[in-house]
């Protein structure tokens, strides 16, 4: 099983004459619909606010066959999102994010996984207080027997926080796994190229902690696999863009399959399933990952 833990947030969309259409998103809910169509199991572990909005949240992650028995219903708001996107379809956000239910967890509220299953945090979750301590805490507690992994999926407001770069570290070194853009690592390091901090994880990875594999992603320009042996690259279908929405969530998501169906042994196959996946994202409106046979199909 994986368990995918973070935030559900409404994305208020441009929808033509100063209008906005609301759409369902959020870093780790798209990852685990992702993740869920590409045919693996997943669950997610979510706080959902009080109003409609956390209703129609569940009912997007069980219509993509995501298990929802982790799911916590609060008395609070849900997250809010307002994008501007450039000519070319990429996407930027302002959020309101005070007081919003996914940021407040309590210790209890997390499940207690199997040995074996995979445990995904990142985005805005991991960083921001309190919830952010309580979700970090529950990987380091289940990491000796379960595999972690972690996208950093960074936003201005997630490196506003207190020690932001610090809590990105810790949890790089909690995870086996990582998934970060270059965007990411330019955002979080902007006096390194991403490829030497990709390169520095690993290095400085050892048996008590570090990832074991690091996946790069270049936009447009495809992705990058590195363990501490090897490294592949590889380049995404052509495609039309509608927009950049969730593209990076659905790379995470065919990640967590292939991660999931054992597919990691074979970097260069694993990668261009990604590529594949966060390619198609582009081209529908909104964070709306594709399914099994459109990413095999793009892949052949």
């Amino acid at each position: 099983m994986i368990i995918v833990a973070g935030e559900n947030v409404v994305d208020l969309l441009p929808a033509g004459d100063g209008l906005l259409r609301p759409a369902l998103g959020g870093g780790p809910a798209n990852v685990a619909v992702a993740a869920a169509r590409l045919g693996a199991p997943v669950a997610m572990a979510a706080r959902l606010g009080r109003d409609a909005f956390g209703t129609a949240f569940r009912r997007r992650l069980e219509a993509s066959g995501v298990d929802t028995r982790y799911l916590v219903r609060t008395t609070e708001p849900s997250a809010l999102a307002l994008a501007t996107l450039t000519d070319d379809g990429e996407a930027g956000y302002d959020f309101w994010l005070a007081g919003a239910a996914d940021f407040g967890w309590r210790g209890s509220e997390l499940p207690d996984p199997r040995p074996g299953d995979i445990l995904h945090v990142g985005s805005l979750a991991a960083f921001l207080p309190p919830g952010a301590d309580v979700l970090a805490g529950w990987v380091q507690r289940h990491r000796p027997r379960c595999t972690i992994t972690f996208d950093p999926n960074l936003r201005a407001v997630a490196l506003s926080a207190p020690g932001a770069r610090e809590r990105l570290e810790r949890l790089v070194r909690l995870a086996h796994v990582v998934r970060a853009s270059d965007q990411d690592l330019r955002l979080a390091y902007p006096e390194a190229e991403p490829l030497a901090t990709a390169r520095r994880w690993l290095a400085d990875a050892d048996p008590d902690g570090g990832p074991r594999l690091v996946v790069l992603t270049h936009a447009a320009a495809g992705a990058t696999a590195l363990t501490p042996a090897t490294g592949v690259s590889a380049t995404p279908p052509p495609v039309t863009v509608v927009d950049t929405i969730g593209a990076g969530d659905a790379a995470m998501g065919a990640l967590l399959a292939a991660l999931h169906a054992d597919q990691a042994r074979d970097l260069a196959d694993m990668l261009r399933f990604v590529c594949a996946a966060g390619a198609l994202a582009c081209t529908r409106p909104g964070a709306d990952p594709p399914g099994l046979a459109e990413v095999l199909a793009a892949c052949r």
